[in-house]
């Protein structure tokens, strides 16, 4: 990645001043992102990819095209802007269009790390080598997916506007399974700095579960104990947040529907040991100084002790109900307690213990009823033990009861849930109720 503010700045110059629409806007967008896969105890892929784009954006009134590229040569720049105004002029009128955002304050923050973004190939092998090394001596067969990457993003406008941002991000993931294919275990996050992750502490986490699921014991389906990983945690937070949007909930689509009309804002959504927001200069999960349209971000309560604080207001629907914009959140952030995992596991006498979630839909918006499989690790808990493992469930619920039910929980963590990969989410493990549907041999 070798995108500067300054030739952020210069590209869309040129390209505002091609144009001849009534506003122009132009992103830019330049990655670095290298990865490492194995899988059967061998590596499999391995690549390190590049890559530039340009979209520029034209209207005319309430009309608008876009068109983009990856080259920033003078003729590319030219043909786009070209293509971009051409389909503006023969795109239906959006009523609800907004004018573009002049010029605007962003906070001073860059969460980049360039020894992330610049990661080597040896240290993602390294990697590898040592998980893969485990699972020969254990034998297991380990799987894993690793990932660096540096990202620098620009967005500026004829009315002014000019936003630079830089990131970086990696991940990794290991699974574990035995030879007998009756156990598996997995154990994965994301971070800001490659310096911030343990993978050898993940892999040995992963190989204990498989272990440990071996022998899996059937359990009959229903309405238990539980206690959630954080993992699991962060995608359920995802799929409630996803339903955060005050437009849908004023029209009666959503959980966050006040029955005659309106919101629940400041209503009792959840239990009271529940708190929620979005923070952008948490060190912990950083985010962009900027939204997708430009708009500043900054810290926002979603839920207070229980209480719906705020939704997603986009510009129209904002200005609508006259209300102030707030973009969908950078990242989550869910108040913890003290302690951890296995803290929580010694404090309960009867419950089961999920590792994360799979394959998650959703049956219900107006409930955010979800259903999914659990994976990689379900334990039986007794006596404030881990006894025995168990089959897997598929499983009927709302992220809404799972807050609603909650009676202790740990520190928080950085977490990474199975559709939320490279989100940014802290949150604890909790101990709730949640509702097992069914039975699944699958492991």
């Amino acid at each position: 990645m070798s995108l500067t503010s300054d030739e952020a700045r210069q590209i869309i110059k040129r390209v505002l001043e091609l144009s001849k629409a009534d506003e122009a806007s132009v992103s830019i967008s330049d990655s670095r992102e290298a990865n490492l896969r194995y899988a059967h105890n061998e590596v499999s892929t391995s690549g390190d990819v590049t890559n530039l784009g340009v979209t520029v954006r034209t209207s005319f009134g309430k009309r608008s095209g876009s068109a983009s590229t990856n080259q920033v040569d003078e003729a590319s720049l030219r043909r786009i802007v070209k293509q971009a105004e051409e389909t503006a002029r023969f795109a239906r009128e959006d009523p609800e269009a907004m004018p573009m955002l002049g010029a605007q304050e962003y906070e001073s923050r860059d969460p980049y790390d360039d020894a992330t973004a610049n990661t080597p190939a040896e240290y993602r092998a390294a990697i590898a080598a040592k998980a893969i090394e485990l699972g020969r001596k254990r034998n297991l067969e380990m799987a894993g997916f690793f990932t660096n990457a540096g990202y620098a993003e620009a967005l500026g406008n004829s009315k002014g506007l000019f936003a630079f941002k830089r990131r970086t991000l990696t991940t990794f993931s290991n699974t574990a399974r035995t030879t007998e294919g009756g156990g598996s275990g997995w154990s994965g996050t994301n971070a800001d700095r490659t310096a911030e992750l343990d993978p050898a502490k993940m892999v040995e986490t992963a190989a204990m579960k498989a272990e440990l699921s071996r022998n899996a014991r059937p359990l009959d389906p229903g309405q238990y104990t539980v206690i959630l990983e954080p993992s699991a945690v962060a995608d359920l937070l995802m799929y409630l947040s996803f339903s955060m949007d005050a437009r849908s909930a004023d029209e009666g689509r959503t959980f966050f529907a006040k029955k005659g009309g309106g919101t629940k804002i400041g209503e009792k959504v959840v239990s009271e040991k529940v708190s929620i927001w979005t923070d952008p200069a948490d060190v912990r999960a950083p985010g962009a100084v900027y939204s997708g349209e430009g708009l500043p971000t900054r810290k926002v309560p979603l839920i207070e002790n229980g209480v719906l604080k705020n939704l997603n207001y986009s510009r129209f629907w904002a200005q609508k109900m006259n209300a102030n914009p707030t973009p969908t959140p950078e990242n989550l952030i869910m108040k913890g307690d003290r302690g951890t995992i296995d803290d929580l596991v010694r404090s309960t006498k009867d419950g089961v213990l999920v590792t994360r979630l799979w394959y998650i839909r959703s049956l219900d918006p107006q409930a955010i009823l979800l259903t999914g499989l659990t994976r990689d690790g379900v334990f039986r808990i007794q006596g404030g033990k881990i006894r025995h493992a168990v089959k897997n469930f598929r499983w009927n619920d709302s992220p809404v009861s799972v807050l609603l039910n909650i009676d202790a929980m740990s520190r928080e963590y950085r977490a990474r849930g199975s559709e939320s990969e490279d989100f940014a989410i802290v949150c604890p493990a909790v101990r709730t109720k949640f509702t097992f549907s069914s039975a699944s041999d699958a492991v």
